[in-house]
């Protein structure tokens, strides 16, 4: 067996690998091999969480450094913690055992999961307890990932290795991109030299204004990474899995590639772009190709310098090196940058029911950072969100720092950065966590589908978040929807609305025989959206939906009801 396939057999069986510096290797199948001097470590790819099985959390000693143990929180031993790849539709389940000595929770980001599944704080398992998380994995294929979110204890736990990938794969989503070894998820967090071998955590307060910064990145648990790859196309995932740093992201000779995915799975088209931001919680899946590169040479993926405010010698904006990727044989993915991916439906900006605003300010004599003047109180519910309904969430930094903003419970769509609606491509699509600049203003439409409960919205500055930059609010049930009727009906049906003519609120009933997904939407004569009154699950039953159409002009609409294999239509007409 040659050095190539070990290593893939390696990555697909889950095993940790790091290898010495320097070495020396032959990498070419077509014979035509190439000697070259590698220096650093071969990049590592934690072990796959099988479905159903145990998560157990306890003190690890485990080997970052080659040759050097490093203490650490791990999952089943391993840092990072294994990664769980799961099909949408199944079921996952993890039995979590926490053999720490705090209280913790897992916090499954940018997943759609229940209330009681999210990790809350509020529902943290108590040192020597369990929990056993489980939920359908009804969210986009994407690349999501987990990690703590114990009350106060978060960031110390995730930079002590307390976090892992979660990939969702939807089998529909077949358009030909690079995958098995030419799909590589590459977790970034940055460590200080000074510390090593060790994942010493003591935050003073430069660290909690400007949160806690390395100088060196460790890739998938990596130091000094190197990754071996062929002349042609790769499908990369990355995650930014650090406490505070924000990256640039680049290659060091400029090239280009193509931004395909964000936090919530595929864009609908695939963009060229030299450079993009990602903050602490993003992720960014781009497609780079390598088949115009010389076997023997390599290119680093990197963060370029800004200009941020902070304290020397951890400093937001500092030029790093990420990973360096060696040429080293050719070879096919069979892999190909497609023309569009599946369509995504932007929310209208028109069609917004409320409007919120968020100051985030830190004040003058401690550092304690607030959200609308306030910090974190475990008991208190800040505002409520009406299920289905179309919301603003105006958000205002009003600091001198980058504040990464993250919300629990769904998927949102920026919508404007500083009244600008020109994106940069790693803003469009869906989002779960959207970086703010100092004095920066963002627009963003929010729309709870799936489950209603408490949930989080917070600085992914995990100092920050630790110092009370998060808040709870509870999806509660849609306004203007009622069941009135607990009997099954015999089949699905949207009854006409009363008063027709209406002037401005009518009533729509419908009948649903059976649990599944149904959407009640409003279209305007040109077939335009202009209200969502339901979309999500739903249990079998009457139900009557009250619209009010007092924002719009007098004309014809139309109410569309479906669910399943099932389209019913009925005409409304608003007269004022």
């Amino acid at each position: 067996m040659n050095r190539r396939d070990m290593l893939l057999k390696a990555i697909q069986a889950g095993v940790l690998l790091s290898l010495p510096k320097p070495m020396q290797f032959f990498a070419n199948e077509k014979k035509d091999a190439v000697l070259t001097e590698m220096v650093g470590n071969a990049l590592r790819f934690p072990p796959v969480f099988t479905n159903g099985g145990t998560m157990t959390l306890a003190n690890s000693t485990v080997q970052v450094w080659p040759s050097q143990n490093t203490s650490a929180i791990a999952i089943n031993g391993s840092y990072p913690a294994p990664s769980v790849v799961i099909e949408k539709g199944q079921q996952f389940t993890a039995n979590f055992i926490n053999n720490i000595n705090e209280p913790t929770t897992i916090h499954w980001h940018g997943v759609s999961v229940p209330e009681i599944m999210d990790g809350h704080p509020k529902d943290a398992v108590v040192p020597g307890g369990s929990k056993t998380y489980t939920f359908p994995v009804i969210s986009r294929g994407g690349t999501y990932f987990y990690h703590s979110h114990g009350d106060m204890v978060t960031a110390k736990e995730v930079y002590k290795g307390f976090a892992g990938f979660f990939i969702i794969k939807d089998p529909a989503e077949n358009f030909n991109l690079p995958a098995g070894e030419y799909d590589v998820p590459l977790c970034i967090q940055d460590r200080r030299t000074a510390d090593i071998p060790e994942f010493t955590y003591s935050p003073g307060t430069n660290e909690m204004t400007y949160g806690y910064l390395g100088n060196t990145v460790l890739v998938n648990g990596t130091p000094d990474a190197y990754f071996e790859v062929k002349k042609t196309l790769y499908r990369f995932r990355l995650l930014n899995g650090s406490n505070a740093r924000v990256y640039k992201i680049a290659f060091s000779d400029s090239r280009a590639f193509h931004i395909i995915g964000t936090d919530g799975g595929l864009k609908d088209a695939p963009v060229s772009a030299t450079t993009f931001t990602l903050s602490p919680g993003e992720r960014v899946e781009i497609l780079a190709d390598f088949s115009g590169d010389t076997i023997g040479s390599n290119v680093r993926l990197v963060s370029t310098a800004f200009t941020h405010s902070g304290t020397l010698p951890y400093k937001q904006g500092i030029a790093l090196d990420i990973i360096r990727f060696d040429v080293t044989a050719t070879g096919s993915s069979g892999g190909v940058v497609p023309a569009a991916f599946n369509p995504i439906t932007y929310y209208d900006i028109g069609a917004i029911t409320n409007t919120r605003t968020f100051t985030l300010t830190m004040g003058a004599s401690h550092p304690m950072h607030k959200i609308n003047g306030l910090t974190f109180d475990m008991n208190r519910i800040d505002w409520e969100v009406p299920q289905y309904a179309l919301e603003e969430w105006k958000i205002i930094n009003n600091t001198a720092d980058f504040h990464p903003m993250h919300s629990h419970g769904l998927q949102w769509q920026l919508y404007s950065r500083n009244n600008n609606t020109n994106l940069p491509p790693s803003d469009k699509g869906w989002k779960d966590t959207i970086i703010l600049a100092p004095t920066e203003t963002v627009r963003v439409l929010v729309r709870f589908t799936d489950y209603k409960g408490i949930y989080l919205f917070h600085c992914h500055n995990l100092e920050h978040e630790d110092d009370g930059m998060m808040l709870n609010f509870k999806v509660i049930d849609p306004i203007g929807i009622q069941q009135i009727g607990t009997s099954v009906p015999s089949e699905f049906k949207l009854h006409q609305n009363y008063p027709n003519p209406f002037n401005p609120s009518t009533k729509i009933k419908f009948d649903i025989p059976k649990a599944g997904n149904a959407e009640l939407k409003i279209f305007d004569i040109s077939g335009r959206e202009v209200a969502v009154l339901l979309s999500g699950t739903m249990q079998p039953g009457t139900y009557e939906a009250d619209w009010n159409a007092s924002k719009l002009s007098s004309g014809t609409y139309f109410a569309r009801f479906a669910a399943g294999n099932t389209v019913k239509t009925i005409k409304l007409i608003l007269a004022k």
